[in-house]
């Protein structure tokens, strides 16, 4: 078999073996595949004061209104006593979903109180006596010029 038979019977064996469209003809005939938006949340470890286990939940948007920043309270059995929504998470509508969700980054005890600091950087105390907010501290500000641009970012709209 020359070089020339050997290059075309392995280019036929190729255009068989990918049922005979090219890698470009596939992949443009098909849905492509879904990807991640975000890298999920970090791994927040549960704290335990007085027997009762306490950790961030995965919310509903149809139980809690929201994803994240969601406490949950568990007794020896991880049976669920209770849930608070620690603080409010609202999407905005025609956004995608899980890039606005605001997950917790760090959660500890001191005494009866948990001290839960969220992903945009707001400090939370949860009083788990009286399963309320007591304290909130609000995220460093950011600096209005924007790292990408380098052009100031446009001022946040005013509250209702």
């Amino acid at each position: 078999m020359t070089r020339h038979a050997a290059i075309t019977a392995a280019f036929i064996a190729c255009i068989a073996a990918c049922g005979g469209t090219s890698a470009t003809e596939k992949t443009m005939s098909t849905k492509p595949e879904p990807t991640a938006s975000r890298a999920p949340p970090k791994r927040v470890p549960p704290v335990v004061i007085d027997g009762v286990r306490y950790g961030p939940v995965a919310g509903t948007l149809d139980r809690d209104g929201q994803i994240g920043g969601i406490l949950g309270a568990f007794d020896a059995s991880n049976h669920e006593l209770w849930r608070l929504r620690v603080y409010e998470n609202v999407r905005i509508p025609g956004l995608e979903g899980d890039v606005q969700d605001v997950y917790f980054r760090s959660l500890r005890a001191d005494g009866t109180k948990l001290v839960i600091e969220n992903e945009n950087g707001a400090r939370f105390e949860v009083d788990t006596v009286s399963r309320r907010v007591v304290s909130y501290t609000p995220p460093p500000q950011r600096s209005r010029i924007d790292p990408i641009s380098g052009e100031e970012r446009s001022p946040p709209p005013p509250e209702d």
